[in-house]
């Protein structure tokens, strides 16, 4: 679930936190209010950067609404300014020109809605640049389940980066175990008798295919208690060793970002609200202070946080029998059926068979058994069309 969702919620107790020396944000409980949801991190990473504005919620549209036809900009203090449209398909607000965050420049994240109203950020600058120095797999049981734990090390020798946070990207290969090389059409069929003829067209098997998911939820640490200002075997992503994204080749492509002590701060306490796939499940009951006000109004609440960060990233490949694993199962069961037709290709006079042709005659091979007599072979379309869910479009970035 993405951190927009997140800072929608409605929080049902009070916390404070309290990170090394610093300051803990107020929490306060309040009846529902439309509030600005913002969600924005700009980084050193030379792209068009993107900002997310919406409103809370209500119990009964838990996912949030999109604010629309609002006025986007950052302001830099030297002189720059970069302007934002929203992207019509996601409601994003995305960076007209590719820029990246400079060090020892503070940026300023300007918003007007389109109801009139003003809000502004604290103005932010960049954090220490620190590289990931590893990325690695390695078996482990956590929880009583045995599986994958992908781990991250970083080293700071300045000292000055303390506050991480980590998201991924992975992406793995999906191979149809019964590919079909035809499409296929009942065609002549009579209703009465149960009589139809079998068309098929030959195709180009649909094998191999690839899928790209995006982590959820928040991940930090910090080294500000350590002796030493090293991130070691933070656990990023476990995999259950049955999971079906390791049958053929796994990536997972680990973005670290250094962030401010408050940015960390504020994303600490929205993290350790409670689980967060129950926070999404909430309405809007409470407030969580961010760094972004609302012009001409400081009691309006607005949710959110404005922050830049450092980002540095590292893309790992393996395998399941690198690890010693066997092979996890399918995503789903893959029931290959058998079913015989007479010489005039009546069906035969089963229901389920019937049932089972017309749920699945696209996606079906056959055998032909003795002259003119095929037996068909049927299964779900997920068993022999990888792009039904999914895309048969290799990465750019993929190495096998």
């Amino acid at each position: 679930m993405k951190k927009t969702q997140i800072l929608q919620v409605i929080l049902s107790f009070f916390l404070l936190l309290q990170i090394g020396c610093t300051e803990p944000f107020e929490i306060e409980t309040i009846d529902f209010e439309n509030v600005l949801v913002v969600e924005a991190t700009i980084t050193n990473e030379s792209r068009h950067q993107q900002v997310k504005v919406s409103r809370t919620s209500t119990l009964e549209n838990p996912g949030g609404q999109v604010e629309n036809n609002a006025e986007v900009w950052i302001e830099a203090n030297n002189g720059d300014m970069y302007q934002f449209s929203q992207d019509p398909e996601t409601g994003d607000y995305i960076s007209n020109t590719v820029f990246a965050v400079e060090a020892n420049v503070e940026y300023t994240l300007k918003i007007n809605s389109s109801d009139g109203l003003n809000y502004t950020s604290e103005a932010v600058i960049l954090p220490e640049t620190v590289a990931i120095e590893n990325v690695y797999p390695e078996v482990i049981t956590k929880d009583g389940v045995e599986g994958v734990q992908v781990f991250v090390d970083a080293f700071d020798a300045t000292g000055n980066a303390k506050y991480f946070r980590y998201e991924y990207i992975e992406t793995y290969k999906i191979v149809a175990p019964n590919p079909t090389s035809f499409i296929a059409e009942i065609i002549n069929y009579n209703s009465q008798s149960e009589t139809f003829d079998v068309q098929l067209t030959p195709r180009e098997p649909e094998i191999v295919c690839y899928s790209t998911e995006f982590s959820t939820g928040i991940r930090q640490t910090a080294t500000n208690e350590l002796d030493e200002n090293r991130v070691e075997r933070f656990p990023v992503r476990f995999l259950d060793k049955n999971n079906a994204v390791l049958r053929e080749r796994y990536s997972i492509l680990v973005k670290q970002f250094v962030q401010s002590v408050e940015a960390y701060t504020f994303y600490k306490i929205i993290n350790e609200l409670g689980n967060v796939e129950s926070l999404l499940s909430q309405g809007q009951p409470g407030y969580v202070s961010g760094n972004i006000t609302s012009v001409g109004n400081p009691n309006e609440k607005v949710l959110g946080f404005f922050e830049a960060a450092s980002v540095s990233m590292q893309r790992i490949y393996f395998n399941h029998e690198d690890l010693g694993l066997p092979v996890p199962p399918y995503f789903i069961d893959c029931n290959v059926i058998e079913i015989d037709y007479n010489d005039n290709t009546t069906l035969d006079n089963d229901p389920n068979e019937r049932e089972i042709l017309k749920t699945h005659i696209q996606y079906f091979d056959y055998q032909v058994i003795f002259a003119f007599h095929p037996n068909y072979l049927i299964v779900q379309p997920e068993c022999s069309l990888c792009t039904y869910f999914s895309s048969n479009v290799r990465p750019d970035f993929w190495e096998d």
